[in-house]
Parts: structure tokens; C-alpha cells; sequence
């Protein structure tokens, strides 16, 4: 009898779990028929147009004033192939007439590559939106030429085929572009690649990232792709190397007379800035960049004519005049906050706490683009930044001195969550064999072992690499993979060691089942289940394909994911449940396997997503780091100039914002006396 049930379960099983592989999209293949690129094609044309050309370019601070931002011609960073290739200086180069546009200087259709420097703030990303901005009317006109890509090195990572390979993955994580189609593309010069800020790759990796950028521009098999790449002047310099690139510009300085033409044309909003620039040579030698002039421009409007700088580093002292005077203001450049937020009034001091914790962890994590709903516990502060953190109560503050919030908040709310979820699997197994006594006494030891057990392993015992790196196999690298997903796909390896790990762990439960009153065939029910959820939550996989287009997709796709294999799992059971009552045999069994089965399902797969989501947020919130709402908080941080959307994630306004108030004290906010003299 026992086989009939175990032959009836295995066919179906097999069966959803081959419809789960069908319906799960997985590139094969390397050739790419036309009417795959034509859909990739224009996927691309328009995230380009929304998220870099209307969003990041037509939001930016430069359109705050209009300026033409010069170019100068800067040959000598170029490799002479009859010279040598180490770069011991920039000499002065040659200015480009103005309005000069890089799409003026090269032809993206005949694989030029041009290097783009400049100092922070020069406009270099600037000038590299408006190539993509002139590409996309090319592409739009014309099927056959390239279409701008536009990717951030600050994500660089070396693969085994060098820079070919990062392009790849990113153009699957950003655009949803397969890796077959991205190679095809490089290889017939299909796009225009935008590679923005070298300076944003970690230290040591930056000569390494040049190294690929170079062998990709020399490799024949790429020779028909076209390339930009921009980098700050003196991180360039740094690398002491000239590039195999077609040509070199340098974004030029704002000279002094342009400077005062903006202030004249701006009356009477930047007289307070035209008197301070008179005054102070300083400030005016700092406004050589389009950034700091419009942040220096919103700084002191609406002052009265004599205001000056305080004493200190003028770069931060104007920094910080900008954030207090975005945090206080009631409009935003480019909307009313009270037309599409809720009417709470906005706390200043809060707000800024919330951003320099913000700025702080993201310049931990090196990342650039903060995606909500990929929160995880390792954005967390744990025992080793010397940060001082917000006293909390005892006994978490106790807590997090010994573990550090990434760790704490993970054993809370995992041990929360597996204290509940133990007591609601263990009553039915209990009841099995006990009745009603017995579900009582299950209930209450699973959920203390389990919760116990949950909150030991990912609070306390973790915190060694020895023992996190043993129960790799089995939960995962806990402390920074990134569990949530746009998009699921299958595995058969981890889908086998799911369900060998599973089964092993059903069958200790099945043993405690039988020695403890339950029959054979009710004990092998309850394994079976179990090894089954194995099977779907270990074989389901996130596929980092794109990130979130919006806020919280992520999210909901994982859930979405994880409802569907909790429909498959209740299928398969009434299957199995529907044969054992057939055959006259113990049919609850499966039933009651369903709730400790989906309680484990979310220590894996999409389940895991939400557990992890639940703990960093738990963990964000109680540590007062991030805003207890925070979608609003990015919002409002949107609407008030400082952040900006980028797809389902926000940003800085720039980078040099972030840099600034990530060197903050959250708690003390400067004040005006501080930052300004009144005149």
C-alpha cells in the first residue's frame, strides 16, 4: 500500500515540478532571431529614454541653469603605438569650440572609443546623457545604428572574460537583455557603450578595471563597438597609463567671467551669491563646476545681500547650507509636495538623520543606487564599524553591543517568526499520534526548539566564518546574498540538495513520529512531504535578470513566487491525501505535514526573500537608521532635491552629496550660525 502512495506522490510531483521548469523563462541558445532583437531593441530604447535621458539628465542640477560646458582636446591621454604607454602628466590641451558635443567627435557606428575626464562636478556624466540623448535620436531613425547602453562601473566586478562578461551580466541585472543577444550585440557594434566613472571602482580594482576596458577596445572580436568612458582627473592620473582609445577630452572648468554672466542673469534671487563671490576669492574658485555653482545658486537664494560662508572647508560649508535650505523649503524644483504626499509636516533634523544614516551605509555597502525592497541584514552596522549607534532599551541594546544590528535583528525576528511557525507545524504532527494533548505538547516544545534553535544559529552562531561557512550548503550565504528577485528560475543541482537536505531532516521527524505512536505509512507521509518542499523552495532560485522598475517589484515577485509553490505543495498533498483515502490508509498525515513544510519553505528560495526583508526592516526600524516609513522618506528625500529615482531604487542627487553627508554626524545637524555669516 505504502508504494502505491510513494509512485502516485513521485509522478506528481514530477509533474508540477516539470511545469514549474516550463514555465520558468531560461536563455539557451547563442543565435538570436530578429524578432527577439527587434523587442530588445526597444526595451532598450526606452529605459535609456526614461531612466537616464528624462530621468538622471532632465533632472539633474544642471538643468537648473543652462550653461555650455566646455571641452578641451586631450591627445596626450591617448597611447602613441610608437610612444610609450605611461602618462606622467596632463599637459593643457586644446580647447574645442563651444557647444562642442561628444557626438560630434566620434562615429559611434565605426567602433571609436572616446575617454572622457574631468573634475568632480565638471559635468562629465552630464555630457555623456546628452551623447546617449543624440544616440537615441539616431537609433530611433535608423534601425541600424547603435543603441546607447549606458552602465555604471561603480558595480565593476572581474569575471573570467574580463570586461565581455560584466556587460553581460549587467545588461541582464539592468536592461533584461540575455547573455547571448548581449555578446552578439558587442560583437556587431549594436550598442553605445557608456561606461560612467572609473573613479567609482574600489581602489584596488581600478587598474584592473582599466586593464579590461582596454583589452575589450583592442580585441578584434569587439572591434565594431563604439565606447565612452569617463573618469574623475585625478583618479586617471593616478593610474599613471595613457589609453588605447581613439581620442581623449577634458571637461573644462567654469572660468570666472561665465560664473558672474549666470549671477547677472539670475537677479535678484542670486544677488546675495554675486556679492559673496566678489568678496571671497575662495568661493569663486570653487564654483568652477557646473554642480557646485547651482548648489551654491539654491544655497543662497532668498538671503540678504551680505551673507558669507563660515569659517571651515568652504566645499562642505556650501554642502551644508544646500541640504538645510532643501530640508526647510516647502516646494521643490519640480513639484508641490502637499499635491502627491501626505500632509504630515516634514521634521528637518529627522529627515537629515535619516539621510546621513542612508549616505552612510550605502557608501559602506560601495553602492550608488539603493533599492528598498534588496534591503538585507548585512546593510546593517555590526560590532565592527565603530559607529556610535542610538541607545536603545535594554535588553536590545545589550544585545546588539555583543552581536551588531545585522545579526540581531536577523535572531529576533527569525526566532520570532520560528517560534510561531513551530508551534502551528508541530500541533498536527502531535495530534497524529496524541490527539489533542499531544498537539498541546508538540506545539509548545516545537516552537521553543524551533525558535530557539533559529535565533542560536543566525544571532549568535553566525557570527564565526568556520560555522556560516559549514551551513553554506544548506541556508545559503546568509550575510550578503541577495534573496529577492524580479524574476525565478530553476535549478536541478540545488533543487537535488534541497531535496536530499530536506529528506534527511523528514526523516528524523518521521523516526520521533514512529517511536512516538504514529504508523509507518503516516511517518513516511510526513517525509515525503517534507522532501517535496525541499525539492520546490532549494530548486526555485533568484535570477537577477533586471532590477525592480518600481518600488518593492522585487518583493512581490519573490511573493508572488512563493504563493505559487505553496499552491503546487497543497496540490501535490491532496493528491497524495486524495490516494492514501482511496487505499483505505491514514490520509491526515499529509495534511499535517503542510504547516511545518511551509514554515521551512520560508528558510529557502522566494520564502527566504520575505524572512530576510522582514528581518532588515525590522532591524532598520528599531535601530531608528532608516524612517519607519520608508517609502515616503524617499519621496520626500526626492522632493526636496536631494534624491532622485533611478527605476525601483533612488540615488543622491550626486555623488558628491552623498560623500558629504556620509562624513556627517546624524545627530547634529549644523546650524545656521555655523555654516553662515550674516551680513
Amino acid at each position: 500500500m505504502l508504494w502505491i502512495f510513494g509512485v502516485v506522490m513521485s509522478v506528481a510531483t514530477g509533474f508540477l515540478v516539470y511545469w514549474i521548469i516550463r514555465s520558468t523563462p531560461i536563455d539557451v541558445g547563442v543565435n538570436v532571431d530578429a524578432r527577439s532583437f527587434k523587442t530588445s531593441r526597444q526595451r532598450l530604447v526606452g529605459l535609456t529614454e526614461r531612466l537616464w535621458v528624462q530621468g538622471a539628465l532632465r533632472d539633474s542640477l544642471q538643468e537648473v541653469v543652462r550653461l555650455n560646458i566646455g571641452l578641451a582636446d586631450q591627445a596626450d591621454a591617448v597611447q602613441d603605438p610608437y610612444g610609450s604607454s605611461r602618462l606622467h602628466d596632463l599637459a593643457v590641451g586644446r580647447d574645442l569650440p563651444i557647444g562642442t558635443r561628444l557626438s560630434t567627435l566620434i562615429d559611434t557606428s565605426a567602433g571609436q572609443r572616446i575617454l572622457i575626464i574631468g573634475e568632480p562636478g565638471s559635468g562629465k556624466t552630464s555630457h555623456l546623457l546628452e551623447l546617449a540623448d543624440d544616440q537615441l535620436r539616431r537609433s530611433r531613425k535608423s534601425d541600424t545604428a547603435p543603441i546607447p547602453m549606458v552602465l555604471l562601473l561603480s558595480t565593476w566586478a572581474k569575471g573570467k572574460d574580463g570586461l565581455a562578461s560584466w556587460i553581460c551580466a549587467e545588461a541582464r541585472q539592468r536592461y533584461a537583455i540575455n547573455a547571448a543577444e548581449m555578446l552578439q550585440w558587442l560583437r556587431e557594434g549594436q550598442v553605445l557603450l557608456l561606461l560612467d566613472g572609473l573613479d567609482e571602482v574600489a581602489d584596488r580594482w581600478r587598474e584592473t578595471c582599466l586593464a579590461d576596458i582596454e583589452a575589450f577596445c583592442v580585441d578584434t572580436a569587439f572591434s565594431q563597438c563604439s565606447l565612452a568612458l569617463t573618469c574623475r582627473t585625478n583618479e586617471f592620473v593616478a593610474l599613471q597609463k595613457k589609453v588605447t582609445m581613439t581620442k581623449a577630452v577634458r571637461v573644462l572648468p567654469l572660468t570666472i567671467g561665465q560664473v558672474r554672466r549666470v549671477l547677472a542673469d539670475g537677479e535678484p534671487n542670486t544677488t546675495a551669491l554675486a556679492r559673496a563671490v566678489a568678496e571671497d576669492d575662495t568661493l569663486a574658485a570653487l564654483l568652477s563646476t557646473p554642480l557646485m555653482l547651482n548648489i551654491a545658486m539654491l544655497a543662497f537664494a532668498d538671503l540678504q545681500p551680505g551673507a558669507s560662508l563660515g569659517d571651515g572647508d568652504p566645499r562642505n560649508l556650501l554642502f551644508g547650507v544646500y541640504v538645510q535650505k532643501m530640508l526647510a523649503r516647502v516646494r521643490a524644483l519640480r513639484r508641490s509636495a502637499d499635491e502627491t504626499l501626505p500632509a504630515r509636516p516634514l521634521d528637518p533634523k529627522e529627515m537629515y538623520f535619516h539621510l546621513v544614516w542612508l549616505a552612510r551605509l550605502m557608501t559602506r555597502q560601495g553602492e550608488t543606487i539603493f533599492y528598498p525592497d534588496l534591503l538585507t541584514p548585512a546593510w546593517l552596522p555590526d560590532t565592527g564599524t565603530g559607529w556610535t549607534m542610538p541607545q536603545k532599551r535594554w535588553p536590545i541594546d545589550w544585545i546588539v553591543r555583543k552581536l551588531g544590528w545585522d545579526h540581531t535583528s536577523t535572531g529576533l525576528v527569525g526566532g520570532a517568526l520560528a517560534t510561531l511557525g513551530g508551534a502551528l507545524a508541530a500541533a498536527p504532527l502531535g495530534a497524529i499520534s496524541h490527539g489533542f494533548a499531544g498537539a498541546l505538547i508538540a506545539a509548545a516544545g516545537g516552537g521553543l526548539l524551533l525558535g530557539a534553535g533559529v535565533s542560536l544559529t543566525f544571532g549568535v552562531l553566525f557570527q564565526s566564518p568556520r560555522f556560516e561557512r559549514w551551513f553554506t550548503p544548506v541556508v545559503g550565504h546568509d550575510t550578503y546574498q541577495i534573496f529577492a528577485a524580479t524574476s525565478w528560475t530553476w535549478s536541478r543541482k540545488k533543487a537535488g540538495r534541497g531535496l536530499i537536505t530536506w529528506l534527511l531532516f523528514g526523516g528524523f521527524v518521521a523516526l520521533a513520529l514512529f517511536l512516538t505512536g504514529a504508523s509507518g505509512i503516516e511517518a513516511a507521509s510526513v517525509a515525503i512531504v517534507l522532501g517535496l518542499g525541499g525539492v520546490l523552495s532549494g530548486g526555485t532560485v533568484p535570477d537577477h535578470e533586471k532590477p525592480p522598475i518600481r518600488p518593492h517589484g522585487a518583493l512581490g515577485a519573490s511573493l508572488d513566487r512563493l504563493r505559487l509553490l505553496l499552491l503546487v505543495l497543497l496540490g501535490v498533498v491532496v493528491v497524495g491525501s486524495a490516494t492514501l483515502a482511496l487505499l483505505r490508509a491514514p490520509w491526515t498525515a499529509p495534511i499535517a505535514a503542510l504547516p511545518v513544510t511551509g514554515a521551512f519553505m520560508l528558510t529557502a528560495g522566494p520564502g527566504r526573500a520575505w524572512l530576510r526583508y522582514r528581518a532588515a526592516q525590522f532591524g532598520a526600524r528599531t535601530s531608528h537608521l532608516f524612517a519607519k516609513d520608508l517609502m515616503q522618506f524617499m519621496e520626500r528625500g526626492e522632493d526636496r532635491v536631494l534624491l532622485r529615482r533611478a527605476g525601483g531604487g533612488y540615488m543622491f542627487l550626486h555623488r558628491d552629496i552623498q560623500e558629504y553627508l556620509a562624513e556627517q554626524r546624524p545627530d547634529a545637524p549644523p546650524t545656521d550660525r555655523e555654516l553662515l555669516r550674516q551680513g
